[in-house]
């Protein structure tokens, strides 16, 4: 089994997610505004997402925290684990209506 390097998967993901703006028919709900590294280990790097949420008055930055490791959140990849992340988000904000 190949090891591997997390650490610039994670950079991968902050690459494809920052600036990343999310809507629907309604108008903006979200945008990406950085991915922070909270702590790293060989296995697990502990990930914050800082978002504004678009539809809220003054696009307020909210947080989501996350953990990208290889037997899950990770398993595909950088680019599934950033759908997956979107996704999550967008339903998150959309369910605080």
């Amino acid at each position: 089994m190949v090891k591997r390097d997390l650490a610039s998967e994670f950079s991968t993901l902050r690459d494809l997610l920052v600036g990343v703006r999310r809507g629907d028919d309604h108008g903006p709900i979200l945008t990406i505004e950085d991915i922070l590294l909270v702590s790293e280990s060989a296995d697990v790097i502990e990930g914050r997402i800082l978002y504004a949420d678009d539809r809220a008055p003054g696009h307020p930055t909210r947080t989501s925290d996350f953990d990208y490791e290889a037997e899950q959140l990770a398993v595909d990849g950088p680019e599934a684990a950033a759908d997956l992340l979107l996704v999550n988000l967008e339903e998150d904000v959309l369910a605080a209506d």
